[in-house]
């Protein structure tokens, strides 16, 4: 009996040391671990062997499992389950509820630590659109081939559509790799170029998460080259629109991002964008533009492009060689 006794009071000893060293960890999110709150199964068993290897240094040894451990955190109502379809995740905060109080942004981040919040999630995330958020986006860069001055980035989807504002639902798309639902609404990852995204920024998401996501500028452009991940053409509309009228547009950084990228269809798509916006650029940003222009080869079967990628407007912008609704 004395045994038994002996045994169940280490483990309680060593179950308020892990706790400690746990609370520790989870005070306050690092580059590692952007969120401290949501964590995925996987991340959960690291951060606990972490935990492990710290308290044998203490002379402090256990053979409870890490899922003892968690089931344990979960009695004690300091961890709870995450209601995801396709991944097991877990909410590590006292009295919270898994069911509400965990934004999108955060299991993107728990999902993928290194990632960049991107697209529809952006657009949202700024406050571009008034338009429910039907998928969330994460994405992993990949730097681009040694000979990027001759690689072509950007490649429009095929423009299968005629109608001028066609439904979401009605335009073949691939989203990308499935990660999870979470109340019915899908979570995806993608890969994307290095190149194609320089403008990322690390923003403060309460104090226990970060999140690493597209500036304003860059989920702008982001719109003009993969419109239905950004929701579809009427929120890319409303972004571009919300944006000038609330003078939020950083034209300096907008025509850093389009110089970094060096892609001219982009450019031409940003100058009709602004034209349809009614915003006048600044001096740099319309010089910068206008040199676009020497770039078209008018007599090239390839020469006219879409404002919107994956959808062939009929109306015909002379200057820039730019379909628009």
């Amino acid at each position: 009996m004395a045994s038994n006794k002996t045994k169940a009071e280490k483990e309680q000893a060593f179950r308020e040391a892990f706790l400690s060293h746990l609370n520790q960890k989870l005070a306050a999110p690092t580059t590692e671990w952007p969120t401290v709150r949501c964590w995925t199964e996987p991340a959960l068993n690291r951060i606990f062997k972490q935990v492990r290897d710290e308290l044998i240094k203490e002379d402090l040894k256990s053979s409870l499992s890490h899922a003892s451990l968690l089931d344990w955190l979960c009695k004690l109502r300091l961890a709870s389950s995450l209601p995801l379809e396709g991944e097991s995740a877990y909410l590590l905060e006292m009295g919270a509820n898994a069911e509400t109080d965990v934004p999108p942004m955060e299991l993107l981040m728990a999902r993928k630590p290194s990632g960049i919040i991107c697209y529809f999630s952006a657009v949202a995330f700024h406050e571009l659109t008034t338009q429910i958020v039907e998928h969330h986006h994460i994405a992993e860069l990949r730097t681009p081939s040694n000979n990027s001055t001759s690689e072509r980035p950007e490649i429009d989807a095929p423009e299968k559509t005629k109608s001028p504002t066609p439904s979401v639902a009605s335009v073949p798309r691939g989203l990308g790799e499935l990660l999870f639902r979470f109340q019915g609404v899908p979570f995806y990852s993608t890969r994307r170029s290095s190149r194609l995204v320089p403008g990322i920024q690390m923003r403060s998401y309460g104090p226990r998460t970060q999140v690493r996501i597209t500036t304003l500028e860059q989920t702008l452009l982001d719109t003009l080259y993969k419109p239905f991940h950004c929701g579809g053409p009427e929120v890319v509309f409303e972004a571009w629109q919300e944006a000038k009228t609330s003078h939020r547009i950083n034209e300096k950084r907008l025509l850093q991002y389009l110089q970094a990228m060096n892609y001219p269809a982009t450019s031409r798509r940003v100058a009709v964008m602004l034209e349809l916006v009614g915003s006048t650029p600044c001096n740099e940003l319309q010089h910068y533009l206008q040199n676009t222009l020497d770039t078209i080869d008018r007599q090239s079967a390839h020469a006219h492009i879409s404002l919107l990628p994956g959808i062939e407007y009929q109306n015909l912008n002379q200057t820039w060689l730019v379909n628009t609704p």
